[in-house]
């Protein structure tokens, strides 16, 4: 009996070891995670969390641990795995915004718009003055050729924030859609008055410049938005664009090698390569 009564402590001292031993590589997992984030070493990063939820399948915490594994996966290019990732983390945290957010930026990354539609749709319906949600989802809306769907989100962002310029900028990608380039203008107009070194907004106006033929006004903005910003690939892009409607070959073909050295795809532009051979 006594000999008994020794085995099963000894079995329960076993037991208690090895969840003691297996929670502390669980927290030493995640912490090293977070090192090797920090030195932006995302492989490694990747693998640590991977073998944190192979030792600790069932772990509560293990939904925002897959959060931030979709996350580095993401970072990586690794779309598919994210997917995954922040899916199987919404089975242990179902209603988490973070997680549902995460999930439908990734779904618009890869053009699953209707998908992306349905996670911002479930945050709006837990928040339902998320001026985020409403913008992002108006954008997958307009991707997805549901322009009406889209103006609707970014007037129900006008309801609760009549001054939002989330709901301007929204409605200056609508005109744009519908080649409506005066009203997109005088929107880019209003945005630029506020945030006049804003490289972006001067790009995109510029565009409507171009599409409404109005070439001098088109370079102007274009060039200050390479002043204030000379790393963007589609600013060089669409001057080249400008000048070689403006029959500047010999700059157009300067600036879209410049594109290309800062990264653009060959593809995207094809045939203005062709143009300017």
């Amino acid at each position: 009996m006594k000999k008994s009564i020794f085995f099963l402590v000894i079995i329960a001292i076993c037991a208690l070891d090895c969840s003691i031993s297996s929670a502390q590589n669980y927290d030493e997992l995640i912490t090293r995670s977070f090192d090797y984030l920090d030195a932006d070493s995302l492989p490694e990063a990747e693998e640590a969390l991977r073998e944190a939820l192979r030792i600790e399948p069932g772990n509560p915490g293990n939904g925002m641990l897959l959060l931030n594994l979709g996350t580095i996966q993401r970072r990586q290019g690794k779309l598919k795995e994210a997917e995954e990732s922040y899916t199987i983390g919404l089975a242990f945290l179902p209603n988490n915004l973070t997680l549902l957010n995460s999930r439908a930026q990734l779904f618009a990354e890869m053009e699953k718009y209707p998908e992306a539609i349905n996670d911002y749709t479930e945050v709006i319906y837990h928040e339902p003055e998320n001026e985020d949600a409403y913008y992002e989802r108006a954008l997958c809306k307009l991707m997805n050729q549901d322009t009406l769907g889209a103006r609707l989100d970014l007037e129900q962002i006008d309801r609760f924030n009549p001054n939002s310029a989330k709901s301007r900028l929204g409605m200056a990608y609508v005109y744009k859609a519908q080649q409506m380039w005066r009203e997109a203008s005088e929107l880019y107009d209003a945005l630029i008055e506020r945030n006049p070194r804003n490289a972006s907004l001067l790009r995109e106006r510029a565009e409507v410049f171009y599409f409404s033929n109005r070439m001098g006004a088109a370079l102007d903005d274009v060039n200050k938005s390479i002043d204030f910003d000379p790393r963007d690939p589609y600013s060089y892009l669409l001057r080249a664009q400008i000048r070689y409607a403006k029959g500047d070959r010999e700059f157009a073909r300067r600036d879209l090698n410049q594109a290309l050295e800062l990264g653009l795809n060959k593809e995207e532009v094809r045939d203005l390569i062709e143009k300017l051979k």
